[in-house]
């Protein structure tokens, strides 16, 4: 009974303290502890799950996978290769498809408030193609979260499938669809915002400066894809940026240094060490049981639930974190598309959380109303919902 009352004050408890904005990591760790007491042998407990999390390899690849993304990010930033990318592919690609390009090219970088970093890319083209302020806000956001189906690089489905214990390009391969229904659903809903789709601008030569922009980050996709350790393509990847630019070796070390998120690397170890905890005690089960024993189907909770926790939480990466420990006993890491089925609802309840940074972040600088942003997004959302569902569950 008491490790049960420990699961369910644990759950509260997170809720409570991120509607305090208390830090996530020292919220986990708390949830954490409340679950320790509760049990019948609390140091053990702990000891065990600090043990497990700290000579666990996945901890180490999850760490530096972090770790280098946001240093990826920091030095296309830095050494301007970004913006020259982005100056680049304005010259031939058609209005629509750069709209769209130029946030999910941010987006790929998975970096905290790179929607406002591709805000002021879009917002030049939008104005010249006389978009309203929510059409800009949809398209910043939409297309900016397309990649959480299928890139190798996004801490999102690297912590989902480290969490499932599935590899990750067997994970990505079973998304790869939900990519596509994205961008065709972004593509349909825009339309109407220019009719005409945009006319490409003034050159059709791909010039040199784009090509060394995304050269770095498609290096780092396909050794991902090949198989290479993530950790060690983002690496490729940040020399590639230091020597295309010719970075000097005190400046590159700098660069490297400031471009670490150490919140976000301990971020990962509580989200682990969570996990050790909810596994040590084995009070899920009980719980889960307890409601299924109430009639309320499994399939209804691996619906509900994720989608709650997404919204409530407003942060991807927080509500995987919440969901992925509680949830995964039950679905059975072998079965990948009641995984995904999880990874969708904790995906479509962050996209239209009104906590939502990305969202909060682009209204504000476009000006534009939440409310009119919503009759778009949303629909959206629950379209691609819907897709996951029937897909998942057609593919079960």
């Amino acid at each position: 009974m008491f490790p049960l009352l420990g699961v369910l004050l644990a759950f509260v408890l997170i809720l409570v303290l991120r509607a305090r904005d208390v830090d996530f990591s020292v919220t986990l760790f708390a949830a954490s502890a409340v679950i320790c007491l509760t049990t019948g042998k609390p140091l053990s407990v702990f000891i065990e799950a600090a043990v497990r999390t700290l000579t666990d390899i996945k901890t180490f690849d999850l760490c530096a996978a972090v770790a280098l993304i946001t240093v990826l990010g920091f030095s296309l930033k830095e050494t301007g290769l970004m913006t020259e990318t982005v100056d680049g592919l304005r010259r031939f690609l058609p209005s629509r498809v750069l709209l769209s390009l130029i946030p999910a090219l941010f987006g790929l970088l998975s970096m905290p408030g790179g929607a406002l970093m591709s805000a002021p890319f879009n917002e030049q083209e939008a104005d010249r193609r006389g978009l309203r302020p929510e059409h800009k806000t949809y398209f910043n956001v939409w297309f900016r979260h397309v990649w959480y189906w299928a890139s190798p690089i996004s801490p999102r489905p690297i912590l989902a499938a480290s969490l499932a214990g599935i590899p990750l390009n067997d994970f990505l391969r079973v998304q790869l669809p939900l990519f596509a229904v994205t961008i065709i659903i972004g593509l349909i809903v825009s339309k109407d915002f220019i009719r005409d789709g945009g006319d490409a601008g003034c050159s059709s030569e791909f010039h040199s400066d784009t090509v060394k922009g995304l050269a770095p980050i498609v290096v780092a996709v396909v050794l991902s894809v090949a198989g290479t350790p993530i950790w060690v393509s983002l690496a490729v990847s940040i020399v590639m940026v230091i020597l295309l630019k010719h970075v000097p070796l005190g400046s590159a070390l700098r660069m490297v240094r400031d471009g670490v998120r150490w919140d976000l690397i301990l971020f990962v170890v509580a989200v682990l060490f969570f996990r050790y905890i909810i596994v040590a005690t084995a009070s899920i089960n009980d719980l889960f049981q307890s409601i299924t024993d109430w009639g309320v189907p499994l399939l209804a909770l691996i619906i509900a639930i994720p989608i709650l926790i997404g919204a409530l939480s407003g942060t991807s990466t927080m509500s995987i974190g919440i969901i992925f420990p509680l949830l995964m006993p039950l679905c059975g890491g072998s079965n990948v598309h009641l995984v995904s089925l999880v990874y969708a609802g904790a995906l479509a309840g962050y996209l239209v959380s009104p906590m939502h940074l990305c969202l909060i972040l682009t209204n504000n600088y476009y000006k534009s109303e939440l409310g009119k942003v919503y009759a778009y997004l949303i629909p959206s959302v629950a379209a691609l919902y819907i897709v996951n569902v029937v897909y998942h569950l057609t593919m079960k």
